[in-house]
């Protein structure tokens, strides 16, 4: 999640890394009625896109860059001493059978934050995440029931950038992985607003920017988590506090909210068999899923996941990685 500092650092934070922002209420009746309808009536003003034409057959894809700039890390990290911040939050694997039941739970990563997954073509598994003690996105290789730190991940050939957090790998076609993240977090980031920005890698760890994916001027906008549909478009979700923006593409580079949903935050969006999509979203006691079976058109409540890891109170930032059976979260006090 990045920033530009036109409003309050300390509720960003409260935002972004807090047990309050990461603990969202359990659905309503009103939320969990089936077929719930998205209307043009709830989309979030004040996103802008920029109109940059699609790149020509084998040419890298390119979008406007502002926003997403590429800051280098002001010195040397520390542990982020925010009592409700990413040093003293934890990922964790498991293993899943159907994304929802969930065993053999562990914890792989101490002052870690906000993972995300991604098999790659290899077959081998990274893990992304929010370095804790050290103010990065960094990536780490699953070995069996562990994670390897590789290190920090390098944007334009700046290792370790700064202001980037939230990091959402998906792998495409061709092999590549596609790094969705927000840019402009802390002070000197961003540029009036919350930008979610796209950068691809070949090797997991150097990527180079795309540009801007989608960008919001209006309220504080964070975590992006992006698929491609059965039909070949591209979904974006979105937090913003309690509620998830969605927003589609026909290019998987330029998103457009289409509407915005209550149902909670720090969203994670995946395809199952068949073609259906599922939404799981950050809610009181655990997660709470939401299924489409219409490309995000409508969604129903499904069911609720409790916390796997005993005697841990934060349960968020749910990552499914396609390919395999491992469901990646975040735990914390």
């Amino acid at each position: 999640m990045r920033i530009t500092f036109a409003f309050p650092p300390l509720l960003f934070l409260l935002c972004v890394w807090s047990v309050v922002a990461c603990s969202y209420r359990q659905p309503s009746r009103a939320d969990v009625q089936p077929g719930a309808s998205l209307t043009p009536g709830a989309v979030s003003p004040g996103v802008a896109r920029d109109g940059t034409a699609s790149p020509t057959p084998g040419e890298p894809p390119s979008l406007r860059k502002e926003g997403c700039e590429v800051r280098s890390s002001p010195g040397p990290g520390g542990p982020v001493t925010d009592p409700r911040g990413p040093y003293y939050h934890r990922v964790a694997i498991a293993h899943t059978p159907d994304g929802i039941h969930l065993s053999g739970a562990t914890v792989v990563l101490e002052h870690a934050s906000v993972p995300d997954g991604v098999k790659r073509a290899d077959g081998s598994v990274l893990i992304y995440y929010v370095n804790g003690t050290d103010h990065g996105v960094f990536v780490a290789r699953v070995e069996g029931d562990t994670a390897v730190p590789i290190g920090p991940i390098t944007l334009d050939g700046v290792s370790k950038p700064g202001g980037v957090v939230d990091p959402d790998a998906t792998l495409l076609p061709s092999g590549t992985i596609r790094l969705a993240y927000m840019s402009g977090f802390g002070p000197g980031g961003g540029a009036g607003g919350w930008t979610m920005c796209l950068a691809d890698s070949t090797d997991g760890v150097n990527f180079t920017v795309i540009g801007q994916a989608l960008r919001f001027t209006d309220a504080t906008s964070t975590d992006p988590s992006i698929v491609q549909l059965a039909n070949g478009d591209w979904l974006m979700a979105v937090s913003q506090g309690q509620n998830t923006v969605l927003a589609k593409s026909a290019d998987g580079l330029r998103y457009e909210v289409y509407a915005t949903v209550g149902y909670g935050g720090v969203p994670e969006i995946n395809v199952l068999p068949g073609g259906w999509l599922r939404l799981y979203v950050c809610a009181a006691g655990g997660l709470g899923t939401y299924i489409s079976k219409d490309n995000g058109a409508t969604w129903q409540y499904e069911t609720a996941i409790a916390n796997p890891i005993a005697g841990s109170k934060l349960f968020c930032d749910p990552s499914v990685v396609t390919g395999t059976d491992l469901f990646v979260f975040k735990v914390g006090e």
